[in-house]
């Protein structure tokens, strides 16, 4: 009996690690009395960094990945794309290359050594460890006809190297940011 909870146990938490994100909600902010069913027609614009592209890997495929994921999601709520839209909706990418450090310790770093003098010393230093890149995705929904914001809701997180991996987040996130729009 103890053995079956033990599996039942291991089983839940595998899944739920396997069902995590790995991306952080930002907020959520939307116009009293707005609705995407007062709207028929709806049309996409970018907002990327300069050289955006060389910082992420296979950016093309996933800029047409989101364009898909989006297009799908506005098409599900009744929305037809167009040249003169009532929505646009924006798609903000914002890239940063951050550094992974971590602190010496004597323990893993060596002893201080003596040099004969009195007055020696050991400091704790910050090393590089490596290198990452941190993504925020950020989707506006404007009312063209009012030029005003109507709903803002976004990502963040760290940009895996894996592409499936980073397909499938994309993916979830903007699944998920398009299933709050409503």
């Amino acid at each position: 009996m103890k053995t079956n909870i033990k599996w039942a146990v291991v089983a839940m938490s595998l899944w739920v690690a396997s069902c995590s994100t790995g991306y952080k909600h930002l907020k959520t902010s939307k116009e009293t009395g707005f609705s995407v069913r007062n709207y028929q027609t709806f049309d996409l614009q970018y907002t990327f960094p300069e050289g955006a592209d060389t910082l992420a890997p296979r950016f093309a495929e996933s800029k047409q990945l989101a364009t898909k994921m989006i297009t799908g999601n506005m098409a599900g709520k009744g929305l037809v794309k167009s040249d003169n839209p009532e929505l646009m909706v924006n798609l903000s990418v914002q890239l940063q290359e951050k550094t992974q450090t971590r602190a010496t310790d004597f323990r893993t770093d060596g002893l201080p050594r003596y040099m004969g003098q009195r007055r020696y010393s050991w400091k704790s230093e910050e090393i590089e460890v490596g290198k990452y890149q941190e993504g925020t995705l950020i989707l506006d929904v404007i009312d063209t006809k009012n030029d005003k914001l109507v709903w803002r809701s976004g990502v963040k997180g760290i940009l895996p190297d894996n592409t499936a991996k980073a397909e499938a987040g994309l993916t979830a996130a903007i699944n998920e940011l398009m299933g709050k729009l409503q």
